[in-house]
């Protein structure tokens, strides 16, 4: 490995070895590398011209869609032509059959014409040509109300409940982490209790029995189609699934979400007793050809015949709802991935571990990708049980938080990697990237990797409009990526992973094993 000069932790130790042990005193980090880093991923970044390829060509990758495995080819043939070995497929379980829309239209024709903003739920199923009729309103907070309904939907068009109140007008709908907040969150001492894959898991599969109860209710009533209003002012849509999981419901009855002020508007009307009529029509597609659910693997090998066994792992969710591209839930993180593995080849970097970078299925739904992954090769995220493998995975950098820039790094509780990560970070804090915080944060697939033993990280990243227009949406597009911020947050994970690949040890784990 070639080293011009070094970024210490320590006393001013330059002259120390490149590979000197970190519990000496000192993390050395190999600047001529960072610098052709930087060169490479600022100078001939791909980022973008990746995200257009997986957000405007191929579009949403809803979990078990046509798209989805359209996506997942082309990404797996991308890495390969760059180089990577290995670039393949790998089925995590079965998921259910491929879901797609092939049309749709919701109108209102009385008392004035008007085109509703609409989207179709995923999996739900068409209607039976054009379903015209007036909305029953109804409210539903606990199966205690479904009595009051019951015998009265048959057929209907049912509006379940009632728009949130509109957001403020006067606070920032984009964001960027303040020097405030990040100075505290690296003030945090104590994250408490992490919030585990199991604890996230209960809660998950809890509101799921909630949903379809209220599900299953109105399928046994009979109902044509449910409307539910969106989350998010001004037109847009936050849409998702029925029950999440298409092999577990799969309900009679067409089902949309619509704008909040064009819903609020039909309930006033309603409540003035004059009479509202709609117009709604759904075709979809169902193909059970492939049931399985699929990740997308590629791997740089190890060259240090002493390490190549040994895996340092990046990667993000590739799957995303429906009704945008999925460009910032994940098309981001995925392309920045990509981003971060072709500048190591374009380097050609020879890492002494083996890299290997994972894009996963059915994240949206419950992990199933990472999760399956873990199951078949590490262990079991549920129990914690660890296969003798995991102990030969470094780390797993994880990158879903939208796109932008990074701006540190949550520890998961594992204190040993702190000064580790400062070191790895110094070079880029003129790139806003100084922040350790000793707080967890979940969400999404490093918390199988944390379950099992291996030590797992999620970036922190600039919120800019994720939360407030973008999660979930039909906002979530190709326009609404910034292209400094995915250059950066890919520069910082190709360095973050070219630095564990080549250290003389793996990362400790938060227990106590490793360096």
């Amino acid at each position: 490995m070639r080293r011009s000069t070094s970024v210490v932790l320590a006393a001013l130790l330059l002259s120390a070895s490149p590979h000197r042990h970190p519990a000496s005193a000192q993390e050395v980090v190999d600047l001529d590398a960072m610098a052709r880093i930087r060169t490479e991923g600022f100078q001939h970044s791909q980022v973008m011209e990746t995200l257009s390829w997986l957000t405007d060509v191929y579009g949403p990758r809803l979990a078990g869609s046509t798209e989805y495995h359209r996506a997942a080819e082309w990404a797996r043939d991308r890495l390969a032509s760059w180089g990577l070995a290995n670039a393949r497929l790998e089925s995590w379980g079965e998921f259910g059959p491929a879901w797609s829309v092939d049309r749709f239209s919701v109108e209102m024709t009385a008392p004035a014409y008007t085109r509703i903003v609409a989207y179709p739920a995923a999996w739900t199923t068409s209607t039976n040509g054009v379903v015209r009729g007036t909305p029953v309103p109804v409210q539903i907070s606990s199966p205690g109300d479904f009595d009051g309904y019951r015998g009265h939907l048959a057929g209907k068009i049912v509006m379940l409940g009632r728009p949130s109140r509109e957001a403020s007008r006067f606070e920032a709908v984009a964001t960027r982490w303040t020097a405030a907040q990040l100075d505290s969150m690296a003030g945090v001492l104590d994250p408490g209790e992490p919030r585990s894959y199991a604890s996230e898991e209960e809660d998950w599969w809890e509101g799921l029995a909630r949903e379809e109860a209220t599900i299953d209710f109105l399928e046994r009533e009979g109902i044509a189609v449910l409307l539910e209003p969106s989350r998010l002012d001004g037109n847009a849509l936050s849409v998702s699934g029925i029950g999440d999981i298409i092999h577990d419901r799969d309900a009679d009855f067409a089902a949309f979400t619509i704008s909040k002020e064009q819903y609020g508007r039909i309930l006033r009307i309603l409540e003035k007793d004059v009479p509202v009529t709609l117009e709604i029509s759904l075709a979809v597609s169902v193909d059970a050809s492939d049931t399985r659910g699929y990740n997308v693997f590629a791997e740089i090998p190890g060259t240090d015949p002493a390490l190549r066994d040994q895996v340092v792992m990046l990667g993000g969710h590739f799957d995303s709802w429906h009704s945008g591209t999925g460009a910032v839930d994940n098309g981001a993180g995925s392309a920045a991935t990509m981003e971060a593995v072709r500048i190591l080849m374009a380097l050609g970097v020879r890492p002494r571990r083996t890299v290997r970078i994972a894009l996963w299925g059915g994240e949206e739904q419950d992990y199933f990708g990472s999760t399956g992954y873990l199951r078949a090769h590490f262990g079991d995220p549920m129990t914690g049980k660890a296969e003798p493998a995991a102990a030969k995975v470094s780390a797993y950098f994880n990158l879903d938080n939208g796109s932008g820039r990074v701006r540190g790094v949550y520890l998961q509780g594992n204190e040993r990697v702190r000064p580790i990560f400062r070191a790895w970070l110094a070079p880029f804090a003129d790139l806003g990237a100084t922040t350790l915080t000793a707080a967890n944060t979940g969400g999404t697939d490093h918390l199988g990797f944390t379950a099992v033993g291996i030590p797992g990280f999620q970036f922190i990243q600039d919120p800019l409009d994720y939360d407030s227009r973008r999660h979930h949406t039909t906002l979530d597009v190709y326009e609404a990526a910034l292209p400094e911020d995915l250059r950066q947050a890919a520069v910082i994970l190709a360095a973050f992973v070219y630095d564990a690949a080549m250290r003389d040890e793996m990362l400790p784990r938060a227990g106590g094993g490793g360096s």
